[in-house]
C-alpha cells in the first residue's frame, strides 16, 4: 500500500474574525486526513485568535507574533512544516471538501512538483466555477501572468512540493502584494506548472481585500495595469482548445 503523502496547509491571518472560522472548517473537514495545518497570526486585535483557539486541538501549530506582511507569515509557516507538499489558504478563502484527497491521488500517480486546479470564485454567496486554465512555462518565467498578458495563476488552487519551494528560494518576504507572482516565476526555472482537472480552492471576492487594489499590486512588480484584460481572453481560448484536445485523446484511447 502506498504511503499517504503529508500535505501542509498554512493560513496567514490578521484581524480576520468575519471569515476565519469558515476557512478553518474547510480545512478540518477535508476528506483527506494526512494534513498538517498551521495558522500564522500577525497579532490580531479582534476575535480572530479566540476563534482559532476553539480548534487548537485539531491544528498542528498556531503562531501568533508580529510579522512584516502576509508573505513573511506564510514563509514562517512553511519553515515549521513537515509536509511533502505545501499549500497556503488565505483567511477568507475556502477549500472544497474533497480537494486535497483528489489532488493527492494525482500527485501520487504523476509525481508532479507543482499543480493548479480548476479555479472558483465566491461572489457574495454564489460560487462561480471557471474553466481549467493552462500556463505555458515561458510566460510564467518572464512574469507575463498578469491580466494584460495571460492572467493570474489562482494561488488558492495551487499546490507545490516542499523540495521545489525551498530549492527555488521560497517567498520574497519583503513583498506586500505580488509575492505569489514572484514565487511562480522562481518555480518556473525548475519545473513546469501542471494543470489538473480538480476543484481545489474557492477565492472569496469581497470589498477591502488586498487583491482588490490591482494597480498597487502590479506596480510592486513593475507591470502595467489595463482596463481590458486582453491576456485573460487569450488564455481562455488557448485553455479551451487544450481541454478539448485532452478530452478527445481520453475518449479515443
Amino acid at each position: 500500500m502506498k504511503k499517504k503523502l503529508k500535505v501542509t496547509i498554512v493560513t496567514p491571518t490578521l484581524n480576520s474574525e468575519k471569515y476565519i472560522e469558515a476557512t478553518i472548517l474547510s480545512v478540518l473537514n477535508q476528506t483527506y486526513k494526512n494534513i498538517e495545518y498551521i495558522i500564522v497570526d500577525g497579532l490580531s486585535n479582534d476575535k480572530t485568535l479566540e476563534i482559532i483557539n476553539k480548534y487548537k486541538k485539531k491544528i498542528y501549530k498556531i503562531i501568533s507574533e508580529k510579522d512584516i506582511g502576509m508573505y513573511d507569515a506564510i514563509h514562517k509557516g512553511f519553515l515549521k512544516s513537515n509536509g511533502e507538499y505545501l499549500y497556503w489558504l488565505n483567511s477568507d478563502d475556502l477549500l472544497y471538501k474533497n480537494a486535497i484527497e483528489n489532488v493527492v491521488s494525482i500527485l501520487q500517480e504523476k509525481k508532479f512538483g507543482w499543480v493548479v486546479g480548476i479555479p472558483s470564485i465566491l461572489n457574495e454567496k454564489k460560487i462561480i466555477e471557471r474553466p481549467l486554465y493552462h500556463y505555458p512555462q515561458i510566460l510564467i518565467k518572464f512574469g507575463l501572468i498578469t491580466p494584460c498578458f495571460w492572467g493570474y495563476i489562482p494561488q488558492e488552487s495551487t499546490l507545490f512540493s516542499r523540495k521545489l519551494y525551498f530549492e527555488s528560494g521560497g517567498l520574497n518576504k519583503k513583498l506586500k502584494y505580488a509575492g505569489d507572482i514572484e514565487l511562480w516565476k522562481s518555480f518556473s526555472h525548475y519545473e513546469s506548472l501542471q494543470s489538473i482537472s480538480c476543484k481545489v480552492g474557492i477565492f472569496r471576492k469581497r470589498k477591502g481585500q488586498i487583491s482588490e487594489d490591482q494597480k498597487t499590486y502590479l506596480k510592486e512588480i513593475n507591470k502595467i495595469h489595463c482596463t481590458i484584460p486582453i491576456g485573460k481572453i487569450l488564455r481562455l481560448f488557448y485553455s479551451l482548445i487544450i481541454n478539448l484536445f485532452y478530452r478527445y485523446v481520453k475518449k479515443n484511447r
